[in-house]
């Protein structure tokens, strides 16, 4: 008797994990990080929700079994089955079926593997079509962390563009520059926190705060002040220019990441700063004449908000940018995920382009250093 009511606790207590698990799901896709208490929801792990679900399918059929055999075996009949076990099979199967299907083509894009978007190599030269080069770009955040030299690292993946985030005081701009031009043509516009090395020529660039009410991610129990910061870059290419975005928003987990995406949305549109100018060799800077960046067709950086997630849609809004698409769900499938570094479980860093580009693939690199992947988004121009 008593094994019998242990049996029964076992079995309710699982059932409950197995309830709260899909809830805990269905709420983190459906409401997202919409409001400040279901932010926090939307960020778990899918696989931390999903697996005890699908183990828990498994051990319902399997038990669904047993009492089928046993059945048989006395005789009874084997058709007979409470409407109650009925219905707790079909809604496992339900969401067991929606869940995997959501994980392995919203999450992980694995459709792309047979559908295309995705046969260029980041190591493969970029080179292939002098009519209409390939783009590559390569955002790294370094985070303040020191990591020595680090121009071959990046330079081996063969970059257009590399933009460099957060650069380690340690890391010295002017060995990188200097290295990108004993490879080919090269300019950087630099100035905190965004660096650019670009293969084409840079015109035009500003950086600006945010203003934001944020704060870094705590580093040792402390946390700092982070306005949060954002920079527009206009580079001359061969098929005319292109604009490139990098953005930096505030790390915090419990800032609520809706007002700030409204908060940096707003003072992007209305922005009115300091350019600066490069004629050939000369440099000049002027007070901008527009109101807010320019259009952009790339905008890259550390959202510090995961994929998919209903802020980044309000971001886009909020930048009237609306139209813009995530690069990896243009040319990306798999396990693209950027933080941490070493086990990544959360793709914060993103890459957002225009109907102007048309990707071709969308991967991440570790780089071995810091605390980030780096993203390497590969694009022509439609």
């Amino acid at each position: 008797m008593l094994r019998f009511r242990v049996h029964l606790v076992v079995r309710a207590a699982g059932i409950l994990v197995l309830a709260a698990c899909a809830l805990v799901w269905v709420v983190g896709r459906v409401l997202s990080d919409r409001y400040a208490w279901s932010q926090p929801v939307s960020w778990v792990p899918t696989l931390l929700l999903l697996v005890p679900i699908w183990v828990g399918l498994g051990v319902g059929l399997w038990q669904e079994r047993r009492k089928r055999v046993r059945a048989k075996q006395r005789g009874a009949s084997t058709r007979i089955r409470s409407l109650g076990s009925v219905l707790w099979l079909a809604m496992m199967w339900l969401f067991a079926i929606i869940s995997a299907g959501h994980f392995a083509f919203v999450e992980l894009g694995l459709h792309r593997t047979v559908l295309g978007g995705g046969g260029v190599s980041t190591s493969q030269s970029a080179q292939e079509d002098e009519a209409a080069p390939i783009l590559r770009l390569v955002f790294w955040n370094q985070a303040g962390q020191e990591a020595g030299d680090i121009s071959q690292t990046f330079l081996d993946l063969n970059p257009t563009f590399l933009v460099l985030a957060n650069r380690h005081s340690g890391t010295r701009t002017r060995d990188m520059a200097q290295a990108f031009l004993d490879t080919g043509n090269a300019q950087a516009a630099v100035g905190w926190p965004f660096d650019l090395f670009s293969r084409y020529p840079i015109e035009r660039w500003a950086s600006t705060s945010l203003g934001l009410d944020g704060k870094s991610r705590p580093n040792e129990g402390i946390k700092h002040n982070d306005p949060g910061w954002a920079a527009w870059y206009e580079v001359r290419t061969p098929q005319g220019l292109l604009v490139i975005w990098a953005i930096d928003l505030p790390s915090d987990p419990e800032a609520p990441r809706m007002a700030l995406v409204q908060e940096a949305g707003e003072a992007i549109r209305t922005w009115q700063g300091r350019v600066r100018l490069r004629h050939g060799n000369e440099r000049s800077t002027e007070h901008s004449t527009m109101i807010g960046f320019p259009t952009p067709d790339i905008i890259v950086g550390d959202f510090n908000i995961p994929r998919h997630s209903a802020s980044l849609r309000e971001l886009l809004r909020a930048l009237e940018a609306g139209e813009m698409r995530n690069a990896f769900d243009l040319g990306g499938f798999g396990w693209q995920r950027t933080w941490p570094r070493k086990k990544p479980i959360w793709a914060i860093d993103q890459c957002l382009v225009s109907p102007r580009l048309s990707v071709r693939t969308f991967t991440t690199f570790d780089p071995g250093i810091g605390g980030h992947r780096a993203i390497v988004s590969v694009f022509e121009f439609d």
